[in-house]
């Protein structure tokens, strides 16, 4: 793999190349002098890899906290295709956020809800269906999937019932950009400061407030103040009970098709516990805003 990148015309001899390990991207990663990212990846995903690098450099109009693009192309005599990004210096969240003060940590939290906001700024494309009509869908096929599963009974009605009773709340959403996988591991850290947001692959289209359904899931384990700082830039300071209906909607959402996730790739135990601590934090969803925020 390592001499794929020899063939890349942008990478000559003098170039420092570094492989990069960290992550569940299949995806071979190389940073290039300190200063861009390479990722490889399969010629069979050329067409929707291009969508992503597209993507990308429309999103670094909306922010500077993004990776710029650089050039996209194949790998000649190979299967193989690549990007090049510009590398962001840092440290993912996950791994540093810990070091850091509290305070660091919360303000940390506040630059990564205010940046993630303004990529939400980017519409859709016209022809992306309505957000209630995709979500509904998707949604109907976890719970479908969900009573294959061997797991309290109670818990899944509770979970059912309260995704029914809710779901009006996907009327009329915006259909905006959704990075999709937004969690301290593709949040960067760098010197106390929040850097970046990388990792674009799961790049979709819907209500922007779906992606912060794995707050509570992931980043509060990581750090609370963290995540209660996204939660505060996100909104400016001015959380309202709307955006909690929401959150709380799409976190069971997420509860449900995690545990249909979880039991497919090995992981279910680890998706059950977490679950659970979702469940706790909304009271078995008696309440909309979580014990991590009050």
């Amino acid at each position: 793999m390592d001499q794929l990148i020899d063939k890349i015309p942008f990478v000559n001899h003098d170039s420092r190349i570094k492989k990069i390990k960290k992550g569940f991207s299949a995806d071979k990663k190389f940073v290039v002098d300190n200063r861009y990212l390479i990722r490889v990846f399969s010629s069979e995903q050329e067409a929707s890899r291009e969508k992503e690098f597209k993507t990308i450099m429309r999103l670094q109009t909306y922010s500077k906290y993004v990776p710029e693009v650089v050039e996209f192309g194949s790998i000649t005599d190979t299967d193989y295709s690549y990007m090049i990004l510009t590398y962001i210096t840092g440290k993912d969240g996950e791994a540093v956020l810990q070091c850091l003060t509290e305070d660091e940590q919360y303000e940390a939290g506040i630059q990564a809800g205010m940046e993630l906001k303004k990529l939400h700024a980017f519409p859709a494309p016209e022809n992306i269906p309505s957000w209630y009509e995709i979500k509904r869908r998707k949604s109907n096929k976890y719970l479908s999937e969900l009573e294959a599963i061997d797991v309290d009974v109670n818990m899944k009605r509770m979970l059912r019932s309260y995704i029914k009773e809710n779901e009006q709340l996907l009327y009329n959403r915006p259909n905006t950009f959704q990075h999709d996988d937004f969690h301290p591991a593709n949040l960067l850290i760098n010197e106390g400061r929040f850097a970046g947001i990388i990792d674009f692959q799961r790049i979709d289209w819907g209500d922007p407030i779906h992606d912060l359904q794995k707050l509570g899931f992931f980043s509060n384990r990581v750090s609370n103040a963290f995540t209660r700082g996204i939660v505060d830039g996100y909104n400016e300071n001015d959380v309202s009970i709307k955006f909690w209906e929401l959150y709380a909607l799409y976190s069971a959402m997420h509860i449900v098709s995690s545990l249909v996730w979880g039991r497919k790739m090995g992981n279910y135990q680890t998706m059950l516990t977490y679950s659970l601590d979702v469940i706790r934090d909304h009271k078995n969803f008696t309440t909309c805003i979580p014990a991590w925020y009050r």
